[in-house]
């Protein structure tokens, strides 16, 4: 399976478990095999508004994040690559390789492109980039032919690189199925409030609202998946926060690993290690640092190595990150 039937394979996985998952544990356990709900299982009316008021709230911030990824952000981006572009730090780059996705955009090849660099502080890094080329019996992208690039000054989550002269080509198509499928999307939640309220309220109002039902459980398990996704594990056990500014304003050094121990915390049952390192920054002063980092199983061999190629940031010595990790 390649990376990207991966990643939807578990996205699947996980929205089974934030949204019918709740679902089908709910209603049998409320409702039996009678779908009649007893008294005892109502809330106070006043915990009922309180949830109903919430599940608003949650759906609601839900509905905006998506509308801003799916809609807002294609143009924002759009724009920014247009900048970058113009006002962009340029920079010279090194084709490495070439592959052809095998993908189709508008009738022209889609390419993932692997190029090499200076970063911001000169040093040299290597970045991979989808690319589609509109004119490929030019040759512009074969492997030792040089490109120019501009790089972006803020490091933000918006674009870094740009091409020179590059054109930008918004999918028309795409943005208006997005547009399409967040209107279902909020059909969708609307029918299921008119649902619930009319298969549930048995004379009650919304006192059949507790905390545990689909309405406010589902948003909740959704907003707790999209931080998780969006790096909080990372930062909590992997320290990812500073590897856009160790990568495009980073130096390169070689670090002497002084020593390597577990800590007892697995992800994906793969270990979490504490480094311990020495380096010599570009003036020659000598750093210590340590950092965690979990470490597949099939790579522990880099706890016995004598060096380890870093990155580190001349004004905040103690972030590093291995260069491994940084590379494409």
């Amino acid at each position: 399976m390649g990376r990207k039937g991966f990643s939807v394979f578990w996205t699947l996985y996980a929205l089974f478990f934030a949204v019918p998952f709740p679902m089908i544990l709910y209603y049998p356990i409320t409702y039996g095999g009678g779908g009649t709900r007893h008294v005892f299982t109502l809330s106070n009316p006043y915990w009922a508004l309180a949830y109903l008021a919430g599940s608003v709230v949650l759906w609601g911030l839900l509905l905006v994040r998506y509308f801003r990824l799916w809609v807002i952000r294609p143009l924002q981006e759009e724009h920014a690559l247009q900048q970058l572009a113009r006002e962009g730090v340029p920079r010279d780059a090194e084709v490495v390789s070439a592959k052809n996705i095998g993908k189709q955009v508008q009738g022209h090849p889609e390419i993932q492109l692997e190029v090499q660099f200076e970063n911001i502080s000169g040093t040299p890094i290597r970045e991979s980039l989808p690319i589609v080329d509109m004119r490929p019996e030019l040759g512009r992208f074969a492997v030792g032919q040089r490109v120019r690039l501009r790089l972006s000054r803020k490091l933000t989550k918006g674009p870094l690189i740009a091409f020179v002269d590059a054109e930008f080509e918004r999918d028309h198509l795409r943005w208006w199925l997005a547009l399409l499928g967040w209107l279902l999307l909020l059909g969708a939640i609307a029918s299921y409030y008119v649902f619930s309220y009319h298969y549930e309220h048995q004379g009650t109002g919304w006192r059949f609202l507790t905390f545990f039902h689909p309405l406010l459980i589902c948003p909740l398990v959704l907003l707790g998946m999209r931080w998780l996704m969006g790096g909080g594990l990372g930062k909590f056990f992997m320290g990812t926060g500073d590897a856009l500014r160790l990568k495009y304003e980073g130096y390169r050094a070689e670090a002497r690993l002084l020593g390597a121990e577990q800590t007892g915390t697995y992800i994906n049952e793969q270990p979490q290690v504490r480094f311990e390192l020495e380096y010599e920054d570009q003036q020659g002063k000598t750093h210590h640092a340590s950092f965690k980092k979990v470490v597949n199983l099939l790579d522990m061999a880099v706890t016995r190595a004598e060096t380890i190629p870093i990155f580190y940031l001349a004004d905040q010595p103690q972030k590093v990150a291995f260069a491994t990790d940084l590379d494409g």
